[in-house]
């Protein structure tokens, strides 16, 4: 997929001058960008707005473009800057965001899991509170409130060390990882005051 390709792009000339945009071509250059495009262009109603569009540059805009020439001229490298600097904008955009250069159907599909994220781990919470209280239910033996407040405040017991258990071996991992830093570190040190 050539993505942003510089002078790519380029508009119709007007009055014998080719005018380009490095910041529309990097822009349609996305996929989203471009599905959104080819389905406004298939629909009837966009078709309708694009015709619409047209008439109105054709009616008003196209007159006074040969007017507009000398003092596009005056303008014209700011202008370019401008869209030089947008262009470069979304370079960085590329580099801080890379998920915008994927196909649509990814993009979807990320922020669809992103979001419902909160309510998955809600409902895995709470499907392992809830096995948690009926395997000491059965454990505490008996039907009645006593046994359900004894599976109550075991099932608190069991949940509070699983956390805490799941929360020493997170600690232990990172501290290792930063015991390999450390060491790395110390080790580069070494190594620069040896040479």
């Amino acid at each position: 997929m050539p993505h942003a390709e510089n002078g790519s792009m380029t508009q119709p000339t007007v009055n014998g001058e080719k005018q380009s945009s490095q910041f529309v071509a990097h822009v349609t250059s996305y996929p989203v960008v471009s599905d959104s495009i080819d389905a406004i262009e298939n629909n009837q109603y966009g078709k309708k707005g694009i015709e619409l569009a047209n008439e109105g540059y054709n009616k008003v805009v196209a007159p006074v473009i040969p007017y507009a020439q000398r003092p596009y001229g005056y303008i014209a490298p700011y202008v370019q800057k401008a869209d030089e600097l947008a262009d470069g904008g979304l370079n960085k955009v590329d580099g801080t965001f890379p998920i915008v250069k994927e196909d649509t159907e990814k993009i979807k599909g990320t922020i669809l899991d992103l979001v419902f994220l909160p309510l998955r781990l809600a409902n895995q919470g709470k499907d392992y509170v809830l096995s948690t209280y009926n395997n000491e239910y059965k454990k505490c033996g008996g039907n009645g409130y006593v046994a359900g407040g004894k599976a109550v405040v075991t099932t608190g017991l069991v949940v509070t060390s699983d956390s805490l258990a799941w929360l020493a071996d997170y600690l232990n991992q990172k501290k290792e990882e930063a015991k390999e830093v450390a060491k790395e570190k110390k080790d580069a040190a070494k190594e620069k005051t040896n040479n």
